[in-house]
């Protein structure tokens, strides 16, 4: 499984699930993501596809303690912060609402849109979710 991925992503993957998991423990998700925004791009950055990137983040976070956060948000937030270092302004994290299961709670989901397509995802989103928050990769000026 490990030898498909390039050391540089898992390696990049896990430093940014440790720092992002933090972040959203102490800050609300709109200033985790403008603090994204706002991290310098990086020129060596290259252009790895998205649904590569998807994949490795995909691996190491599904294998990681996530202490009460939910898979898909580590998850989507480490592909958009990837992303976003690669310059990429077409990406858009997105948090959905769906039914609500016996106890009264919605499910919930996150994921990541690129191109306005939902980024390795299995179901048809729109079919199971109501769009409750969409961040949208802000325009780079180099």
């Amino acid at each position: 499984m490990w030898r498909q991925h390039p050391l540089g992503r898992i390696v990049d993957c896990l430093l940014w699930s440790g720092w992002l998991w933090l972040r959203v423990r102490w800050k609300p998700l709109p200033e985790v993501l403008d603090h994204l925004d706002r991290l310098p791009v990086r020129a060596s950055a290259g252009s790895v596809p998205p649904e590569a990137i998807a994949q490795t983040a995909r691996a190491i976070v599904r294998r990681l303690p996530r202490f009460g956060m939910g898979e898909c948000l580590l998850r989507s937030l480490v592909i958009y912060a990837m992303l976003r270092r690669q310059q990429r302004t077409d990406v858009s994290l997105v948090l959905g609402a769906g039914s609500l299961d016996s106890l009264g709670r919605p499910a919930l989901h996150c994921w990541i849109e690129v191109n306005g397509q939902p980024l390795l995802e299995t179901h048809n989103l729109g079919e199971c979710f109501r769009v409750m928050f969409r961040h949208r990769m802000p325009g780079l000026t180099t």
